[in-house]
């Protein structure tokens, strides 16, 4: 009988802890959405195009990245006086680097097409994470480049981000996203900082540096934003 009430008890208590960490996660999801400035603003984000500087390898590479939300997204890096570009769909990407010796579009593995999906939802992953097929996790409390933060663990396949929102401010500053791509598990580190608002009032991070072991630490500054301007999908996938 002891064993019996001692099972029970644990059982409740797992179903508790499952039943606030929810609830954390969906207390975190909101205090996120109204830091940058609430649900309505957020589905008032249509587009974007930025200009970027971007450091990479001592290099300084000009880049610019087009997004229509939950649609697609095109980027171009200029490398001594050519262009490196990828566009990613919701179900396929393809990317052009001469480079590497390639002047046509070659597939992107859809691996790498569902680890960059989270780009394509305004204001990013969090947002919408159940509509989008993300199951998501509270990890507790921990700490960022010296700041007090929250973490959450969002899954999708075999694609997983652990995200890490400012418990002061509910700003997204870092995110980890591990995803196996052609048989290798690869992890990618990406930090935010220098929040600022458009003139519209749609809140962006102005700089990111992204770790990777493959490429090592990229940082990129945005230069200039355009929001909600006339963007053609047909236009983001041409290849010339």
């Amino acid at each position: 009988m002891k064993k019996l009430r001692f099972a029970i008890l644990t059982v409740f208590t797992c179903v508790s802890v499952m039943c606030a960490y929810t609830q954390t996660v969906e207390e975190l999801q909101t205090n996120y959405i109204k830091a940058l400035g609430g649900k309505e603003k957020i589905d008032g984000l249509k587009n974007i195009v930025m200009e970027t500087n971007m450091q990479v390898m001592g290099m300084e590479l000009p880049a610019k990245i087009w997004i229509v939300y939950n649609r697609a997204t095109r980027q171009e890096i200029e490398v001594q006086g050519q262009k490196i570009i990828t566009f990613i769909g919701k179900d396929k990407g393809w990317s052009i680097n001469p480079l590497m010796g390639s002047t046509e579009a070659q597939p992107l593995p859809d691996e790498a097409v569902k680890s960059a999906s989270g780009s394509l939802s305004a204001g990013g992953e969090l947002t919408d994470y159940k509509a989008n097929g993300y199951t998501a996790t509270y990890e507790g409390k921990d700490t960022a480049n010296g700041t007090a933060v929250h973490k959450i663990q969002l899954s999708k396949g075999d694609v997983v981000s652990t995200i890490y929102i400012d418990a002061a401010s509910y700003y997204l500053i870092r995110n980890i996203t591990k995803a196996t791509v052609m048989g290798q598990q690869v992890e990618q580190t990406t930090n935010y900082s220098d929040y600022k608002k458009t003139p519209e009032g749609f809140l962006f991070a102005y700089n990111t540096v992204i770790s990777s072991p493959m490429v090592g630490e990229i940082k990129a500054t945005i230069t200039k934003i355009d929001v909600n301007t006339s963007l053609d999908i047909k236009e983001l996938e041409k290849t010339n």
